[in-house]
């Protein structure tokens, strides 16, 4: 009894590994991860039929079902691949398609993640002479689908207006993030970043 409860662990142990390795390498079901690289932001778009269908990719059509297949551009612009398969294969992939819960939110972050970002801040923070207390200024910014930043405008001002004018500053110089698009139809994303100033040398202590 007990040989066969350990080869029963040992064939169970070896499915699971086998799953894992396939989620791992099949880029259709493996997930972001992160921080993203340059490799992670790029995406292929599917085409059946000149329809883009969430989330169906060429794996899920057989070899023998496709009648045509070509690389162009898609109507916004992305390299993209275009197939033609027949009506029922595409009725198919739609069937299985809706069974599944796909999130198509857009990725996006700085390049390294959260940690790089406050680095980069205190790296390229200006705290303005003669400043005095502690006190966060909030920042609204626009993302573009090329990792470019405009639009930085001030949600929560300091009193200092200097402060306000450094917080401005330091959003418009941030580095191109990087941003992952899952649906072809790529648009602004917008975001906000709490700018911390401090008093030069003053210690500040949670209450």
């Amino acid at each position: 009894m007990k040989k066969l409860l350990l080869v029963s662990a040992i064939i169970v142990q070896a499915c699971v590994a086998f799953a894992q390795d396939r989620c791992v390498n099949d880029s259709t079901v493996r997930e972001i991860q992160f921080p993203l690289t340059e490799k992670d932001t790029e995406t292929v778009f599917y085409y059946f039929n000149n329809e883009w269908i969430a989330g169906a990719c060429l794996d899920m059509v057989s070899a023998d079902s496709i009648q045509k297949m070509e690389v162009k551009n898609d109507e916004y612009g992305n390299r993209a691949v275009f197939l033609t398969v027949s009506p029922e294969t595409v009725a198919g992939i739609k069937a299985k398609m809706k069974k599944l819960f796909i999130n198509l939110d857009p990725r996006c972050e700085f390049p390294g993640g959260n940690g790089k970002l406050k680095e980069w801040i205190d790296a390229n923070l200006q705290v303005p002479e003669g400043y005095k207390g502690s006190e966060r200024v909030i920042v609204d910014f626009t993302v573009h689908p090329d990792g470019s930043i405009s639009d930085a405008t001030i949600r929560r001002p300091s009193k200092n207006e200097a402060a306000n004018q450094e917080a401005l500053r330091l959003v418009n110089a941030l580095p191109n993030f990087r941003v992952k698009y899952l649906t072809p139809r790529k648009s602004d994303l917008h975001y906000c970043i709490p700018i911390t100033f401090r008093e030069p040398g003053a210690i500040f202590i949670r209450g």
